[in-house]
């Protein structure tokens, strides 16, 4: 079930200098589905993911953002070690284009995660650093 804040565990895996590409997914005007990998950092005084990439204001998913407001995000992966251990990060929120750092914002309106357990290390950082 989505919720509206970001667990503890969230916000540390959220400002881990590790990182793997996020999935991005817009919609446009018709209802179809968008979705491209991108780099992504994360603003932790406005609870928002800042979503970077190449010449981001010129692409679909910045006019479909214009146009909607809304994006998703999607960061996920398998934990190290032998076992299958899939973790993930969802976001659903409002989103805007920031033309001035030349990326999208979204905000972590609906959020959903599992695993991240098994990639946190208790000394804070992801087991794969």
């Amino acid at each position: 079930m989505a919720r509206s804040q970001l667990s503890d565990l969230e916000r540390r895996f959220l400002t881990d200098p590790t990182r793997s590409l996020a999935r991005i997914a817009t919609v446009d005007a018709s209802g179809t589905p968008h979705v491209v990998p991108g780099g992504w950092s994360f603003d932790p005084a406005a609870d928002e993911l800042v979503l970077g990439g190449r010449a981001v204001p010129r692409t679909r998913r910045a006019g479909h953002v214009r146009a909607s407001g809304r994006a998703a995000v999607v960061i996920d992966g398998l934990a190290p070690g032998p076992a299958w251990s899939p973790w993930a990060f969802i976001v659903r929120g409002r989103a805007r284009v920031d033309e001035d750092s030349g990326t999208i914002r979204l905000a972590c309106d609906e959020v959903t995660s599992w695993g991240l357990d098994t990639l946190i290390t208790q000394e804070g950082s992801t087991a794969t650093s």
